[in-house]
């Protein structure tokens, strides 16, 4: 009698049949596999801003900078019309107005365009060194918020336009001039950032290529007004634990980019409403 198998035998398929089984499985699988597209690199450039003053150097903070597609040469004629320009000064802006003396210290203390780039305290309306404008502005405010302190946080509403922020506004019309011209000549958008405290900012996401780092309408500093317009490559694979791209207005080590200064324009004080 011939010996009869255990079941489990008659059901198991044979090794090479598996094999085989397998390498079509496999088959199948790669052929339903999309092709992988290639991951484009990106560049960071951690943007580092730090200007000298007599014997102090200082991070510039709160400030904007641009990053404007192409090279110098294809970019000159915007480059040209910027060293063309003549800039009004933030202090011939107040001078013209009749500002006060205590009103443009207070602007220069923090470098300010406006009223709104930092607090006024109760010191700027009271103190020794109060603020002309300031004080009549709250004392204006008090007959309507009661409350003196109320009447300080609100007193922006009663400053004059072009006091409160008109010199800013004006800086921002030529800006976006500049902007719209670069832009035409580029035929690619304008990137910018602005810098922190520490006068740190950072461009991400950038695709690899050749530009011109500006902030396109020059800042004021000290006595003189400073001009960045630099070529910049970006590489794939540029990060932002890198070394940062230092400018200053200073050629020192480290430093890629100098600004040109011009000495701010003297102003007429005849113009100054007081005298």
């Amino acid at each position: 009698m011939a010996l009869l198998q255990p079941p489990c035998a008659l059901i198991r398929p044979h090794r090479g049949l598996i094999l085989v089984i397998l390498l079509l499985l496999v088959v199948i699988c790669a052929g339903q596999t999309p092709n992988s597209t290639p991951i484009q690199s990106s560049g960071v450039i951690r943007l580092r801003v730090r200007v000298k003053v007599g014997d102090s150097t200082k991070g510039l903070s709160r400030k904007r900078f641009f990053l404007i597609k192409g090279t110098l040469e294809q970019n000159k004629s915007l480059i040209d019309a910027i060293g063309q320009r003549t800039a009004l000064s933030r202090d011939c802006y107040y001078r013209r107005l009749g500002a006060s003396e205590a009103l443009l210290k207070w602007l220069k203390e923090s470098d300010c365009e406006s009223v709104y780039c930092r607090e006024i305290e109760p010191e700027d309306i009271d103190g020794a060194g109060a603020v002309p404008e300031f004080k009549l502005a709250v004392d204006a405010g008090e007959k309507v918020f009661v409350s003196r302190d109320l009447a300080r946080k609100w007193l922006t509403v009663n400053l004059p336009e072009n006091i409160r922020d008109g010199f800013y506004k004006q800086r921002q019309e030529e800006l976006r001039a500049l902007l719209k011209r670069a832009e035409e000549l580029s035929q690619a958008p304008v990137l910018s950032v602005m810098t922190d405290t520490k006068g740190t900012a950072y461009f991400t996401e950038l695709a690899p290529g050749t530009y011109v780092l500006s902030n396109l309408v020059p800042g004021e500093t000290g006595n003189t007004s400073i001009s960045w317009n630099c070529e910049i490559q970006v590489k794939p694979g540029d990060l932002a634990s890198e070394k940062p791209y230092l400018i200053s207005n200073v050629q020192e080590r480290n430093v890629k980019c100098v600004g040109v200064e011009k000495p701010l324009p003297v102003c007429d004080s005849s113009a100054n409403r007081g005298q």
